[in-house]
């Protein structure tokens, strides 16, 4: 099965209708991005100020210090980076992929689980 070619019959295929910000910015469940090499943060969507309890981005930036080491507890800081680091990438509390970016270089996109009490 082919996902997409040119000389593809457009009828019969749905259309998204919707932007990659859009999407990512409305996901159902938090979403950032970061740096590998130094956990700057890029990007994170609006649920994930939602749960940090920030108003704005700038006020996520500021709570956290940009990076994210400030969105993981202390005590398990090092079992997040191991995990990560070894492309494990999925644990209780989230679901990691790293890639590598031409701008940036590796980066992981993250996905947050939310807790029971607040599903």
């Amino acid at each position: 099965m082919a996902a997409y070619h040119p000389d593809m019959v457009k009828e019969g295929r749905a259309q998204l209708g919707v932007n990659l910000r859009d999407l990512a910015v409305n996901l159902p469940g938090a979403f950032f991005i970061y740096r590998a090499d130094d956990g700057k943060i890029l990007f994170a969507n609006r649920e994930l100020l939602r749960i940090t309890e920030c108003s704005s981005m700038e006020v996520f930036i500021e709570f956290i210090g940009r990076k994210v080491k400030g969105l993981i507890a202390p005590e398990d800081y090092a079992e997040a980076v191991e995990s990560c680091d070894q492309q494990v990438g999925d644990s209780d509390d989230a679901v990691a992929h790293m890639v590598k970016n031409p701008y940036f270089g590796e980066i992981y996109y993250v996905i947050l689980s939310p807790k029971p009490d607040q599903k």
